[in-house]
């Protein structure tokens, strides 16, 4: 069988929160097209039938409701696990690289995050519900939903890595690298496809993965300003087979459900962030942490977090 999954991001360009980038990976049976299963973006029927599945931007716009994200992200867990995680603590259970005490440094995060009730904003009944209808939908054309891998960085990690480096870019790829590993382990008999949202204008990744994975010589398939594809030839295992796309997340159904399952963890993260501060300063207003209004968000909160003792690098991003 084939393991087609996606990765992709969300959180990469804000002043305020964590970086949370998420894999999720679908099994097709022999026979199976790849092509019948990237349907899920663009069958606006499923979208409203099913779990919506397409890039977050067009499910989740600032301000809004989660609904529709929390919906398709709990709703696939359902498929993958088949339980409905009722708490914060259930889906980041799905968390790699994400030690307790990185939460628990966080005031706004440690004993107040993982306890928080789930579904926020969707219905419990109609996750399950439309997670069944997906299942039916994903069955008749030879697909099962396998899971996600969530991989959240938090504001102090990403400071201390991009700080480092000296640029967020690495920080991304870097995570973006141990999902790759993640899947490789955990799926290590079937072919592996793994579809990757174009990061920033590169074009050329072989040298950095190559990097990343010494032990699996790496052949350029193609390197073109639109897709650029490798493939990793890792010992006692079928190829794996890498690709970088230019807007893979509205092509692609993989890397679609990946930035849905990261926008939704993000935002829950904010929402636990903001509701710290506004019990302490009920006259303020909540931040997305993007631009001028994450800025406006930091300068109302300075003198708060100088009488707390708790250091700017724990919420304001280097980079």
């Amino acid at each position: 069988m084939t393991i087609v999954a996606g990765i992709d991001e969300a959180g990469y360009g804000p002043l305020l929160g964590p970086l949370v980038v998420a894999a999720s990976a679908y099994r097709l049976a022999p026979g199976a097209k790849e092509a019948a299963l990237d349907r899920l973006v663009r069958d606006k029927a499923q979208l409203k039938r099913g779990l919506p599945t397409a890039d977050s931007k067009q499910l989740f716009h600032g301000g809004g409701s989660i609904e529709r994200i929390e919906l398709s992200t709990l709703g696939h867990v359902v498929l993958a696990q088949g339980l409905l995680p009722v708490t914060i603590g259930g889906l980041l259970s799905l968390a790699i690289d994400l030690p307790d005490d990185e939460l628990a440094e966080l005031p706004w995060y440690a004993g107040r995050l993982a306890p928080q009730s789930l579904p926020r904003r969707a219905a419990f009944e109609a996750v399950i519900e439309r997670a069944d209808q997906h299942r039916q939908w994903l069955t008749k054309r030879g697909a099962t939903f396998e899971g996600l891998i969530l991989a959240p960085v938090l504001v102090p990690r990403f400071n201390r890595i991009t700080g480092a480096a000296g640029t967020k870019a690495f920080t991304l790829f870097i995570t973006t690298c141990r999902l790759i590993e993640t899947l490789v382990q955990r799926y290590p008999d079937e072919e592996l496809i793994i579809h990757i949202d174009r990061q920033g204008g590169r074009i050329h990744y072989g040298d950095m993965l190559q990097t990343c994975f010494p032990l699996a010589p790496l052949t350029t398939v193609s390197e073109r300003p639109a897709e650029s594809v490798y493939q990793l030839d890792w010992p006692r295992r079928a190829p794996v087979r890498i690709d970088f796309r230019v807007k893979a997340d509205a092509a692609r159904a993989p890397v679609a459900m990946a930035s849905v399952a990261a926008k939704t963890l993000r935002e829950l993260c904010m929402e636990c962030f903001c509701s710290w501060f506004t019990e302490r300063r009920p006259e303020l207003a909540p931040s997305a942490g993007y631009g001028t209004d994450g800025r406006r968000f930091l300068n109302e909160v300075t003198d708060l977090l100088r009488a707390e003792s708790i250091p700017l690098s724990m919420v304001e991003r280097c980079r």
